[in-house]
């Protein structure tokens, strides 16, 4: 999945909001912008992939925490291009987008002490996620993963699962800012 993913990884790293987390330079505006898109990918993904909603509360509450009335949050627009009726292995698949981006959540959380000030969790959870637990979480998911029975349609499914929804993330992200620029 790394392989096959790597360039439209490499490209989000570059992306114009996680970038600007990235270097401590995002604004108060951009970054809720920037959360509500993030919320609008993670709420239809997790509710389609029958997922815990974590990082939808996560979301919530940092939108919350950054004035977002909670009547504006439940009008967000949401992506719809989540696959339903997906294997199994595509499904734990494309779960790699998500539970992969926590690892680099953490590093983008302590950007975010210019803006949101030094040791405050309040509008960071979502980039804070599971905490010291991060890497464990993510070993758990990679364990998942690893016994997935080998074969050239487990892996067509597989790959398929990661990039398709690498792709929609980044489309998603298209847009993000387009009323706070």
């Amino acid at each position: 999945m790394r392989a096959a993913t790597s360039t439209i990884h490499e490209r989000l790293h570059h992306h114009p909001g996680l970038a600007a987390v990235q270097s401590g330079t995002i604004g108060k505006a951009a970054y809720t912008a920037l959360l509500c898109r993030l919320y609008g990918f993670h709420q239809p993904f997790e509710r389609t992939r029958k997922l815990s909603p974590e990082r939808t509360n996560w979301l919530n509450r940092d939108l919350i925490d950054l004035g977002v009335d909670p009547t504006a949050l439940a009008a967000l627009p949401r992506a719809a291009a989540f696959p339903v009726n997906a294997s199994p292995d595509y499904l734990l698949s494309a779960r790699y987008v998500v539970e992969g981006s926590a690892l680099g959540g953490r590093g983008l959380a302590r950007q975010l002490d210019g803006l949101l000030g030094s040791g405050v969790t309040a509008g960071r959870r979502f980039f804070t996620g599971h905490g010291a637990q991060t890497g464990a979480v993510w070993r758990a998911y990679l364990d998942q993963v690893s016994r997935v029975p080998p074969g050239p349609s487990t892996r067509t499914a597989v790959v398929a699962g990661a990039t398709d929804t690498f792709a929609i993330f980044e489309q998603w992200l298209e847009g993000w800012n387009d009323r706070h620029d």
